[in-house]
C-alpha cells in the first residue's frame, strides 16, 4: 500500500475501545486522540465508544476522560477538551457477554443515524492478551466487523502486543485471526515502530549515501541494541512474572529494531515492501547463530507483590548472535535489556571495522581505530559518530572525537507520540508501522527456543541500581 495524504481519508469514523477505562486508554489513547483532534487529524465526524465493566453513563464517561487528561498533564484549553469529550460515548459490559456487543452495535447505529451515513469502524483491543481469542470470536459472531464493511467504508482491528507467548500460541492466534478477518483489516501494534526516533533508522540508512555505501558486512563489525531501565517491576509483578524481559521487549521491540538496521533498501513509501523486508531480516535469524545467552534477575524481585517467591523469571538478558545470513555473514548482533539498572539506555550502536594500518605515531602501540555510530532513541534523540583526528601538538598522535546531531536543536517541530501515529495510521489505512503475521511468526521462531534454553541456564543475581550486569 502506497501512502496517501490524510485529507483523502476524512470519512466519518467510529472508534470502539475495548478496555475503555483501563490504564492504556487513560495514559495513551485518550491523550493521543485529543492531540490528533487539536491538529485536525481526526475525521470531522467521529465518535469514540469505550467499553468497560463499570456502570457509567455517557456523561460520566466524558467526565472520567476529562479527569484522565488532566492527570496526564494535558493543559489544553478547557473548551477544546470539552468539545473533544462531547464525542465520547460509553457501553457497559464484559468481553464474554453477548449483550455488550449488542450495546456497541446500538451505539454505532445511533452514530450512523445521526449523520445519515454508514461510517468506518475501528476496534481497538486495549485489553490483556488473554482476552484476544474471546474478543476475536465475539466480534465475528456479533457481526460488528461486518457493519457497512465494503460499502465504501471499512472495519479495522487494532491489536496490542504481546501477540502470543511462544511460537505455538502465536501461530494459533494468527490462524484464528486470519480465518475470521481479512489481512487488510488487521493492525498488529508494536508501538516502537511508530516512534520518530526508531523510524529515523530508515531515513539515516537510506537517505545518506556516505552511510548507505558503508552499511554492509564488509564494513560493519557488530550491531548492538540496548534497552536498560532504572525502574524495577514495581506494581506490575503478576503481569511481568508471566512474561519476563525477553518476551516483554526482546521478541518485539528489539527484533523490530534489528530488522530495520539489517533489512535491504526498499521503497519506504510502500507498506508491503517494508514489511516484507523486515520479515526477511527476521527469518534470517536462527538459534544456531547464538554465540552466548545470559539471563539475570535483580535482588528483591521475588519479594514484589504478585511475583512467585520461587520465580525464575528473568529481568535481564543478553544475546550474542553471529549472523550466517548471506547479507550479514560474520557480523555480530548483541541484544541486551534489563530492569533496575544504574542508568536508562535506549540505543543502537554500530561498530565499523578498522583498517589494518592504524596510521599511529611511532610512540603509540599499534591498535584498532574503529568508527562507532550510536543512535540514541531516548530520553533524548541523537546520533553520535566517533571519528579519529590528530591531537593538537607537534607529534602525529590520534585521538577520538564525537560528532553529535541532537534533536534538541529542532524542538519547535512537533514529534507525534507513538500512539498518535498508531491511531492516525490505522484510520488512513497505512500498515507500514504495523507488524505483519509473517514478522510475528519469524520473531517467535527465533525466540521460543531461547526461552526453552533459559530453563537450563543459571539465573544470575544482580543488585538494583547496578551497572550492566556482567553475569
Amino acid at each position: 500500500m502506497t501512502k496517501e495524504p490524510f485529507q483523502k481519508h476524512n470519512k466519518p469514523t467510529a472508534i470502539v475501545i475495548f478496555g475503555g477505562t483501563g490504564d492504556l486508554t487513560q495514559t495513551k489513547l485518550l491523550p493521543s486522540l485529543v492531540d490528533l483532534y487539536i491538529q485536525e487529524l481526526l475525521p470531522t465526524e467521529f465518535v469514540v465508544i469505550g467499553l468497560s465493566r463499570k456502570e457509567m453513563s455517557h456523561e460520566e464517561y466524558q467526565e472520567f476522560a476529562k479527569v484522565s487528561l488532566a492527570n496526564k498533564g494535558h493543559n489544553h484549553n478547557q473548551k477544546v477538551i470539552d468539545e473533544f469529550c462531547s464525542h465520547l460515548r460509553y457501553a457497559q459490559g464484559s468481553f464474554d457477554d453477548n449483550g455488550s456487543y449488542e450495546r456497541i452495535k446500538n451505539e454505532l447505529a445511533t452514530f450512523d443515524e445521526s449523520i445519515s451515513q454508514c461510517t468506518n469502524k475501528l476496534f481497538y483491543l486495549a485489553v490483556p492478551p488473554q482476552f484476544y481469542e474471546l474478543i476475536f470470536g465475539k466480534l465475528k459472531e456479533s457481526g460488528l466487523m461486518d457493519l457497512c464493511n465494503g460499502e465504501d467504508s471499512w472495519s479495522r482491528l487494532l491489536v496490542e502486543k504481546p501477540f502470543g507467548k511462544d511460537l505455538a500460541t502465536a501461530q494459533a492466534l494468527e490462524k484464528q485471526l486470519c480465518s475470521l478477518f481479512d489481512d487488510n483489516q488487521i493492525y498488529r501494534i508494536d508501538h516502537y515502530l511508530a516512534k520518530d526516533a526508531i523510524e529515523n533508522i530508515i531515513a539515516f540508512r537510506f537517505s545518506n549515501d556516505i552511510i548507505t555505501d558503508s552499511w554492509n558486512k564488509e564494513q560493519i563489525e557488530s550491531i548492538n541494541i540496548r534497552l536498560f531501565e532504572t525502574k524495577n517491576v514495581s506494581n506490575r509483578g503478576s503481569f511481568y512474572d508471566d512474561i519476563g524481559t525477553l518476551r516483554d521487549v526482546g521478541q518485539n521491540h528489539m527484533l523490530q529494531m534489528l530488522a530495520l538496521l539489517t533489512m535491504p533498501k526498499v521503497d519506504i513509501h510502500n507498506a508491503s515492501s517494508v514489511r516484507e523486508a523486515r520479515s526477511k531480516s527476521l527469518q534470517d535469524l536462527c538459534v544456531d547463530q547464538l554465540q552466548s545467552v545470559t539471563r539475570g534477575q535483580y535482588d528483591g524481585y521475588v519479594e514484589t507483590a504478585g511475583v512467585d517467591p520461587d520465580s525464575e523469571t528473568e529481568t535481564y538478558f543478553k544475546l550474542e548472535i553471529v549472523s550466517q545470513s548471506e547479507s550479514w555473514n560474520g557480523v555480530k548482533f548483541v541484544l541486551e535489556a534489563g530492569k533496575a539498572l544504574s542508568k536508562t539506555v535506549n540505543e543502537a550502536e554500530i561498530i565499523f571495522k578498522s583498517h589494518d594500518d592504524c596510521n599511529c605515531s611511532f610512540a603509540e602501540e599499534t591498535h584498532k581505530h574503529n568508527n562507532v555510530l550510536k543512535i540514541v532513541f531516548s530520553p533524548e534523540q541523537k546520533i553520535c559518530l566517533s571519528m579519529w583526528v590528530k591531537k593538537p601538538g607537534f607529534e602525529f598522535v590520534l585521538e577520538e572525537k564525537e560528532l553529535i546531531l541532537s534533536s534538541s536543536e529542532v524542538k519547535e517541530v512537533h514529534s507525534p507520540e507513538a500512539y498518535e501515529r498508531v491511531l492516525h495510521d490505522c484510520i488512513v489505512g497505512d500498515q507500514t508501522r504495523f507488524v505483519s503475521g509473517a514478522e510475528v511468526e519469524a520473531a517467535w521462531k527465533f525466540i521460543t527456543p531461547i526461552l526453552e534454553k533459559f530453563k537450563t541456564l543459571p539465573l544470575n543475581k544482580y543488585k538494583e541500581g547496578s551497572g550492566t550486569p556482567i553475569v
